[in-house]
């Protein structure tokens, strides 16, 4: 297992792994990656990088769709060891929806995005009616939410954790089970729960909410590693990360 930043050609057309590349419309750094390390089968290596795309509000991603689209298709260019990529961020799906089919069309490598994958997740699992809980306000979830209907994803929102979306990183893993759980209450009879934006970190309790709680959780980070690897016919068995990775079921037609 291995997450990298920044990672170099040569490195990448060195390694016998299978490579991963993620896309994030920030930096490529954060908490949350070095997080989600543990989850990194040993058999690859993920790398991430930064597109620098946000400056302040997530709306400042508005009509850079072109240059979005340049940059990802270069990132991917300058890692010819990567065999699959995600492009990270729901925000990054709704500001910019044709940003993934662009890319594909200019790449040899399979990509996905983050909702993209959390729909497959969703499907593989059986899942058509979810608790989504990100750290979004309702502007950003009512798109979020048209999206995974238009895919036949009916989600009822939880309680939004913070006022500023950043601000949910500040939520320890008791307090991120507190409010999922108030959600439930609110939601009424649902398939799966599903996590959406990494600030709000559901992986410390992804075992816990699904062994409590009774439902599978998908959450974002997980669930493009899965659907990334999975489109390029791999599985695996990952321990402590829910239904999802230690199941790793396969892609529904």
């Amino acid at each position: 297992m291995s997450v990298t930043h920044s990672p170099s050609k040569e490195k990448n057309m060195a390694s016998d792994k299978i490579t991963v590349g993620f896309l994030s419309p920030m930096g490529a750094t954060g908490d949350h990656f070095d997080r989600f390390s543990r989850f990194v089968p040993e058999e690859v290596t993920l790398e991430v990088g930064g597109l620098d795309l946000i400056e302040g509000p997530l709306n400042s991603m508005e009509g850079k769709e072109g240059l979005a689209t340049d940059l990802s298709v270069r990132s991917i260019s300058d890692n010819p060891g990567w065999q699959t990529a995600a492009i990270l961020a729901a925000p990054v799906q709704v500001y910019m929806p044709n940003l993934a089919p662009n890319v594909r069309g200019q790449v040899a490598i399979p990509v996905t995005t983050a909702m993209e994958s959390a729909v497959a997740a969703l499907s593989a699992l059986g899942a058509s009616r979810v608790l989504l809980m990100t750290p979004f306000d309702e502007s950003m979830n009512v798109q979020i939410r048209a999206f995974l209907a238009e895919r036949d994803v009916e989600a009822i929102s939880g309680p939004q954790p913070a006022p500023y979306y950043r601000d949910a990183a500040k939520l320890g893993p008791d307090e991120v089970y507190s409010i999922t759980k108030e959600g439930l209450v609110n939601a009424g009879a649902v398939d799966a729960i599903y996590f959406q934006g990494a600030v709000l970190d559901a992986l410390e309790i992804i075992d816990r909410l699904e062994s409590e709680l009774g439902l599978p959780v998908v959450a974002s980070n997980p669930a493009m590693l899965w659907h990334a690897l999975s489109l390029l016919g791999h599985s695996f068995s990952v321990p402590n990360g829910g239904r999802l990775l230690r199941e790793w079921p396969a892609l529904k037609k």
